[in-house]
């Protein structure tokens, strides 16, 4: 069922919101690893989970499986904290229990329809 929008969604317009959530995605492993760390996260992401940044802005059960593996529980609600906040261009607070039940995958699918709602995939941050 489609909540935002009518239809299909043109290749085209998709293939920009994913960029978007693949910038975003990338934005939030930097934030958190800085830059070097972040090459290194991905490296053992891409080498021990078959699984590189483009494939995880698409396949966000992937990208948590792959992640809870290599950080452990908490380090991966550290990384989904600010993956959230950066698809919902939001601060969340300390008392965000709800990080641990949230979807990424209803995230990612938001960040999306938003996204191609945006005139000239302009974002908000």
């Amino acid at each position: 069922m489609r909540i935002f929008g009518h239809g299909d969604v043109p290749a085209a317009d998709q293939g920009t919101a994913y960029d978007q959530i693949k910038m975003k995605l990338d934005s939030a492993l930097t934030s958190v690893f800085t830059e070097d760390g972040k090459q290194a996260v991905l490296f053992y992401m891409t080498e021990k989970y078959s699984l590189t940044l483009e494939q995880a802005s698409r396949d966000p059960g992937r990208l948590e499986a792959a992640m809870t593996s290599l950080l452990g529980e908490i380090g991966w609600m550290v990384v989904k904290r600010r993956i959230l906040e950066q698809l919902t261009s939001r601060k969340l607070g300390p008392e965000t229990k709800p990080i641990e039940t949230a979807s990424l995958s209803d995230a990612f699918g938001f960040a999306r329809s938003f996204l191609l709602l945006l005139p000239n995939g302009i974002t908000t941050n």
